[in-house]
């Protein structure tokens, strides 16, 4: 079974996986997977030297992370075709991923991913769970983490899809209150998961 997990800016959605991996879980990040598969997949790379020239990898062979992201910033066609070529990718990696761990025989796995349901990657899953959390906590967390102004973080909130559509889509959400209660959510559905998988 494969299970899609999401949620707004300091939600807590790293927190969570941790927590599913630490029952033994396995846990796909699409934000890491994404920057590798940017790194080492030929026909990715193939993709972004075609839509932003070869400069966007230095002489080393390695992206030039800060000039790609001027090269999108302020340009919705830009960025569009970016997440274009990333996300088609990123989805042929979760497939793959998704084979080896079946054929090791895990219960279910789980995909991270902020924008699970804005790229359709919920499409790609059994079931789903939304992270939930009241927004001036997120806010307090992710400018503590980022070590970013609250203003900054409250913009990227806004911009993010609202945690009432994340809670209306998803089929499971989970209430990041505080770690006790967080831990207890995920073994509930941890239950529920390996049950349903059998």
């Amino acid at each position: 079974m494969r299970v899609g997990l999401t949620g707004g800016i300091g939600s807590g959605k790293s927190t969570v996986c941790r927590l599913f991996e630490e029952l033994g879980v396995n846990c796909y990040d699409c934000d890491s997977r994404a920057k590798w598969l940017m790194q080492n997949d030929g026909e990715l790379r193939a993709e972004l030297i075609a839509l932003f020239g070869a400069e966007i990898y230095d002489e080393d062979g390695v992206l030039d992370r800060a000039r790609l992201a001027a090269e999108v910033f302020g340009n919705s066609e830009r960025l569009a075709a970016l997440n274009g070529a990333v996300h088609p990718a990123v989805g042929r990696d979760w497939e793959r991923w998704c084979e080896a761990r079946e054929a090791e025989g895990v219960a279910y796995a789980i995909m991270e991913s902020a924008i699970l349901f804005d790229c359709g990657f919920d499409s790609k899953v059994d079931r789903t769970v939304a992270v939930l959390a009241p927004e001036e906590l997120r806010i307090e967390r992710a400018a503590k983490r980022d070590n970013a102004p609250t203003e900054v973080i409250r913009r990227r909130i806004e911009a993010q899809m609202s945690d009432s559509e994340r809670e209306a889509r998803a089929h499971h959400t989970i209430r990041n209150i505080d770690i006790d209660t967080l831990r207890e959510q995920v073994e509930e559905l941890h239950k529920l998961f390996s049950n349903e998988a059998q």
